[in-house]
């Protein structure tokens, strides 16, 4: 579906016709308080009014009425009929649309979306955007293909080319600006841009997804605001709220293992001895003499350690236990001539290497979910130390079909789930985070005023950041 999306949709405007949409569009953008006024009335009556009755319903004198229907007849969502005006049943529904964008509650959305593109002969839809002409449903279609996760939509934006470059910068303006809006005259004074020039660039935007145009009052008037559709501007927002701060420099940090890669080193440290006089499996107090003085960090108290790393090197087959003793094979002299960073990919790709996800149901944790989970570190992956409960508030991964974050239909309106995690999906993300990928060397993982903390070291940011 990902690499399907990547098709950009082949717009046209000459498809349908738009210049009526463009002069309708720069009349809006002129539009005074009186105007919009006449409109409202004109949108919510009979097709047919006298020009009186609708002089005395907006309070307005029938000259000051008169010049403002010379000026919204140019629509042609009305005629003069003697002293009645006749409303068009099919350009009342098109204004209807465009009345709600004036509305200060407005929210650009799917459903505003899809009455945009109800303006266009529907035959032409499945030339300009990659769906089945046999569709049942276009509209769903397209927001499968370009909209339904935020990777998807991000992998769209990432792709999408315009050969003018007025356009991708219009883009960039307003998805860095810092409430996800930018005023039109701004971008028309910017870029040098007529009137016209922009409502078609604005226009165009609408049609691939990426912007859309409302309006605010501004004393009489209105002022065009861009922003881009409502469901994407809430999810960036959730990103915003949910960033996860770095802990002061201040902070005072108790690291688990004094060095990214401690557990990859003890791992090498016991394989070592075990090369040099195979130990009993309940190693002796002078054998962990002799591990501790090379495991930096460690004493007596941590025998529960030792015999979890005798386990994992039993569960690679880089050791074993052959009469009650514990000996390094064969496979460990490879494994023992590689960098650390090499070790650490060894375990990381090692198809034997499994956590114990105590409290876990086995089914739950497959593959696919394990390396999503791992990618839930992307979003701190540059940041520092971290406290993990507040990272576990901006975890967005998809480890379930109920915690998959995907574009779905709330009544009326759209919205990106946001995932609500079950205990055992929260406890999966604390295990991997805070130990599958702290064996690695992955993560570093520590504690600051009792709480759980951990950073995305080097190697995590060389191996998760490509």
């Amino acid at each position: 579906m990902e690499l399907n999306s990547l098709r950009q949709p082949k717009i046209s405007l000459e498809d349908y016709p738009f210049k009526q949409d463009l002069e309708n569009r720069l009349l809006l953008a002129q539009f005074h308080s009186n105007d919009l006024l006449v409109l409202e009335e004109i949108l919510y009556s009979s097709l047919q009014i006298p020009i009186a009755k609708l002089a005395k319903n907006v309070d307005l004198t029938e000259d000051e009425l008169i010049r403002i229907l010379v000026k919204l007849s140019k629509t042609g969502l009305f005629a003069f009929e003697k002293e009645t005006i006749v409303v068009d049943k099919e350009l009342r529904k098109y204004f209807e649309v465009q009345l709600l964008k004036f509305d200060p509650d407005f929210k650009p959305g799917m459903d505003f979306l899809e009455s945009v593109l109800r303006k266009v002969p529907i035959h032409v839809l499945p030339l300009w955007y990659s769906i089945p002409r046999t569709s049942n449903h276009i509209f769903d279609s397209i927001i499968e293909r370009y909209l339904l996760t935020p990777q998807i939509f991000q992998r769209y934006l990432e792709d999408l080319t315009f050969a003018d470059p007025v356009l991708m910068a219009i883009i960039k303006e307003v998805y860095s600006s810092e409430e996800f809006k930018v005023y039109g005259k701004d971008l028309i004074e910017k870029y040098h841009l007529s009137k016209e020039q922009f409502e078609e660039y604005l226009l165009l935007l609408e049609f691939h997804f990426v912007c859309c145009l409302r309006y605010e009052k501004h004393g009489d008037t209105y002022r065009e605001i861009v922003t881009p559709f409502q469901e994407w501007q809430d999810y960036a927002y959730f990103l915003k709220k949910t960033e996860t701060p770095q802990l002061p420099s201040s902070a005072h940090i108790e690291r688990k293992r004094p060095a990214d890669f401690s557990y990859i080193q003890d791992l090498t440290h016991l394989l070592t001895l075990a090369k040099k006089q195979p130990f009993a499996m309940e190693p002796t107090a002078e054998t962990l003499e002799l591990l501790f003085k090379k495991m930096e960090g460690l004493s007596s108290e941590n025998t529960d350690y030792v015999n979890q790393l005798i386990s994992k090197l039993i569960q690679l087959k880089l050791a074993s236990i052959v009469e009650g003793r514990f000996y390094a094979l064969e496979s460990a002299n490879d494994f023992l001539d590689l960098s650390l960073e090499n070790k650490a990919l060894f375990f990381y790709r090692h198809p034997l290497n499994r956590l114990s996800f105590k409290g876990i149901p086995a089914d739950m944790v497959t593959d696919r979910v394990l390396r999503d989970t791992e990618k839930s570190i992307l979003r701190v992956l540059t940041t520092g130390w971290v406290y993990f409960d507040d990272f576990l508030k901006g975890v967005m991964v998809s480890l379930s079909e109920t915690s998959a974050v995907s574009l779905k239909k709330l009544g009326k309106s759209w919205k990106y789930n946001i995932p609500l995690y079950s205990d055992e999906e929260l406890a999966l993300i604390r295990i991997v985070v805070l130990e599958w990928l702290f064996e690695m060397g992955i993560t570093a993982v520590g504690k600051e005023s009792g709480k759980d903390c951990f950073c995305v070291t080097a190697f995590g940011r060389s191996l998760f950041g490509s």
